[in-house]
């Protein structure tokens, strides 16, 4: 009987996605007729169908073909589900909005998937029709085991914002060193030669990336870069502890450098707070660069000067690399994407004789 319903349902699914949306299947009795089987083999074999989205049923035992089939097509575009922590957050909007944006252009349909971002990765899918999945983690070390609850979804994923080179996992990110030391070139080039890096977020790879890039850049050219760190942990409220840990310094005197690089836009708010507090002007006392991507950091005064993710790029890059050859290893694409600079009005040059202590 389970050979006969498995037969069945492969007849009924092949014959289904032939047909047109919201056109009428056929009935029980003539699908018991047309294949010789019992109203139970045909009870067994229509629920799957159903169970996937492809039939509807109505009153009585009347069936109808869904939009679902559209899907499972052979010349349906992708559907990708772009999964993201249940979490407010600029940078998780900004990534959403560039891949819906560019679905069209790149041709694949998108599904949403908010997940638990205590779970760290998501634990189901939303349907059974995604072919694959951009998974965007929060900024904790992902493990093997998070990786293997992924892996046992069976379709292809891109780790999206995380460099995972070590890992055996497909990854797109930007280049957080690379970040990190045209922040410092941007300063230096200014004619700044005391800088400050302020570590304004919980640590992990990509902000420990961002700092030593800077801090190389600096070494390099033999610049002092004194390093800020507000101990921010997961859960603190990241902007007050910046603006305590820099009001406290600026109220004891001029800050000892030029130059300041915040590895947020977020946190710049509170900078610029504790500067405004204590009579340090920008830039004409202290410039400051941020890594940042939104929309906020041109409406700032003065205008914040960032340095962002190419967003569109990474999102091409993701798609490519999820609809070719690539997708299912064995040998996994780790790509690092070059950040863009925005420079901004919180930037200038170093003017001589600044009082700086």
């Amino acid at each position: 009987m389970a050979n006969k319903t498995e037969k069945l349902y492969a007849n009924l699914r092949a014959r289904a996605l032939g047909s047109v949306p919201g056109q009428p299947f056929l009935s029980f009795r003539a699908i018991m007729t047309d294949y010789s089987v019992s109203q139970s083999t045909v009870t067994k074999a229509t629920q799957r169908l159903v169970e996937e989205g492809l039939l509807r049923k109505h009153i009585g035992k009347e069936m109808e073909i869904t939009e679902e089939i559209l899907k499972h097509r052979g010349d349906a575009s992708p559907i990708l589900c772009l999964a993201l922590p249940h979490w407010q957050s600029d940078w998780y909007s900004l990534i959403e909005h560039h891949f819906f944006d560019m679905a069209d252009k790149l041709n694949y349909e998108l599904e949403i998937l908010r997940y638990d971002w205590r779970l760290r990765v998501p634990h189901h899918l939303p349907q059974t029709g995604i072919n694959a999945m951009v998974l965007v983690a929060d900024t904790r070390m992902l493990s093997s085991e998070d990786l293997r609850r992924v892996d046992e979804f069976e379709i292809p994923y891109v780790v999206f914002g995380r460099n995972l080179s070590g890992m055996a996992v497909n990854c797109v990110s930007s280049d957080g060193e690379y970040a990190g030391a045209k922040a410092a070139h941007l300063l230096v080039d200014l004619g700044h030669r005391s800088l400050a890096v302020i570590i304004s977020q919980p640590l992990s790879e990509s902000i420990s990336d961002r700092i030593k890039g800077f801090r190389q850049y600096c070494e390099l050219h033999n610049i002092n870069a004194e390093i800020i760190d507000c101990k921010i942990v997961n859960g603190d409220f990241a902007p007050q502890k910046v603006y305590r840990t820099l009001l406290e310094r600026f109220q004891s005197g001029k800050p000892s450098f030029s130059g300041l690089f915040t590895l947020c836009e977020i946190s710049a708010k509170s900078i610029y707070r504790a500067c405004a507090e204590t009579g340090i002007r920008l830039p004409q006392d202290l410039s400051v660069v941020a890594i940042g991507e939104s929309w906020q950091p041109e409406y700032m005064i003065p205008p914040l000067t960032t340095i962002g993710s190419d967003l569109s790029a990474m999102v091409r890059e993701s798609v490519r690399i999820l609809t070719g050859p690539e997708a299912r290893g064995p040998n996994f694409a780790h790509r690092l994407m070059k950040p863009c600079l925005m420079k901004r009005d919180s930037t200038a040059p170093f003017r001589i004789g600044k009082n700086i202590l």
